[in-house]
């Protein structure tokens, strides 16, 4: 409750009071779906897991800089490493703590290994910043994948597991898992996050991959972390790996919360003024990646910290020749009754108050969907035949079979090659 005020307060200060009352409401009313929220593996499924081991003994690498660390957070990261059904794995930490006392509890786990397993510590000489802690251990580490996990975090007794199966079946150069929160004791978790695909438009508004992320150990240490991304670093070597990807394909989500970040008043996740560094950083990681994408672009804050608006010039459309079509949302009695939507048809974010943000604020953020409503439509000049051929800017606002024309108008325009964007801002004056 406490961090709650905390935060609304803080919110109520970026945004001003109108803002406020609406986000207020809207945490109030909002509902996770129950099947969003974490269930713990069982007994019974861990046993089959560890007997259903990949055949390849891919080591996989796991870095931790440690900076001021609490040895009872410690402790219990060193015990969700050592819960792995996943025997083939190396802990690298570089500790920039400065007086020895993790290396002694590290020292007394190292007791507890199995075969299979390593620890490995660096004891830093001095605090280089998170960048450079970080590249330290990575430097160390010899496993063919390597994932980040932060001192204050856990991982599940099967995330190791997931990962090494999925690097089996498809290589590819980065995993991501869904994730959630947890309070000091471990004890409670919630707003878990169930992500989505490699989503480029989404990516490039707030770092939805983040926790746990695995990447292929070669691409790791060429692109290493950058300090001058400091707070954001992780964003932003994420961005850089998706620069690599040869495709959709190369970056793989597990669909199953491997990961609990830990909510304590001086981490990210419970109070999001304690590192506003890390979000200029964040905004700084966006327009380089956007640079090299060839992407003419202005980059700003939302009222939410962490998630980020970008504007194309002169329009996206000239930026992203792939592009076809953009959406908005269609507003009616001040709720969403139209725009981004699934192939079926279904609304992502239909029947929401107009002001809401939705799950992981979606509902406001850019992002790259199936189909949009033809209502709040625009087209590129590559469509506009098309457009006029199917005598959309004739359409009947009125038409109750505008959903079904504005799916097949949209999978007309994906079978041509180009790709749909919902822009949560768009207002087009197109029919």
């Amino acid at each position: 409750m406490a961090n709650a005020i905390a935060k609304t307060k803080r919110y109520l200060r970026r945004n001003g009071l109108k803002k406020t009352v609406f986000a207020v409401a809207e945490r109030i009313t909002a509902k996770t779906p129950d099947s969003f929220r974490f269930v713990p593996p069982t007994k019974e499924e861990l046993e089959r897991f560890r007997e259903e081991l990949p055949k390849a003994e891919t080591k996989i690498s796991v870095i931790v800089p440690a900076y001021k660390t609490n040895p009872v957070f410690f402790r219990e990261l060193l015990d969700s490493m050592l819960a792995q059904v996943y025997p083939f794995w190396e802990l690298v930490i570089a500790d920039a703590q400065g007086d020895g006392s993790l290396e002694k509890i590290v020292d007394e786990y190292r007791a507890k290994l199995e075969k299979g397993s390593e620890i490995i510590y660096l004891r830093l000489s001095e605090n280089l910043g998170i960048s450079a802690n970080t590249n330290a251990a990575l430097e160390l580490a010899t496993g063919s994948y390597i994932g980040l996990l932060d001192h204050d975090d856990v991982l599940t007794p099967d995330a190791l597991y997931c990962m090494a199966k999925e690097i089996e079946r498809s290589a590819p150069i980065m995993l991501y898992s869904d994730e959630d929160k947890t309070d000091t004791e471990l004890k409670t978790f919630y707003e878990p996050h169930r992500k989505k695909k490699l989503n480029l438009d989404l990516i490039m508004t707030n770092n939805y991959i983040c926790h746990f992320c695995v990447m292929r150990a070669d691409v790791m240490k060429e692109l290493k972390f950058r300090p001058e991304y400091d707070g954001a670093q992780d964003y932003d070597i994420i961005l850089r790996c998706i620069l690599k990807a040869k495709g959709r394909d190369d970056i793989t989500h597990i669909p199953r919360i491997l990961y609990h970040w830990r909510c304590h008043e001086e981490s990210t996740a419970a109070n999001t003024d304690s590192k506003m560094y890390a979000y200029e950083s964040g905004l700084k990681a966006v327009e380089d990646f956007a640079k090299n994408k060839g992407y003419d672009v202005t980059v700003s804050h939302t009222e939410h910290l962490g998630f980020y608006r970008v504007e194309y010039k002169p329009d996206l459309f000239a930026n992203r020749p792939e592009i076809g079509i953009i959406a908005g949302p269609v507003i009616q009695g001040g709720k969403v009754t139209g725009g981004a939507m699934n192939k079926s048809g279904a609304l992502l974010y239909g029947g929401m108050p107009s002001f809401y943000s939705g799950y992981m604020h979606r509902a406001k953020l850019m992002q790259r969907v199936s189909a949009g409503d033809v209502r709040n439509m625009l087209v590129c000049p590559g469509l506009e035949n098309l457009w006029r051929e199917e005598g959309l800017p004739l359409l009947d606002k009125k038409n109750p079979d505008y959903i079904s024309i504005s799916l097949a108008f949209c999978e007309k325009a994906r079978m041509l090659g180009y790709g749909v964007v919902y822009d949560p801002l768009l207002k087009a004056d197109k029919n």
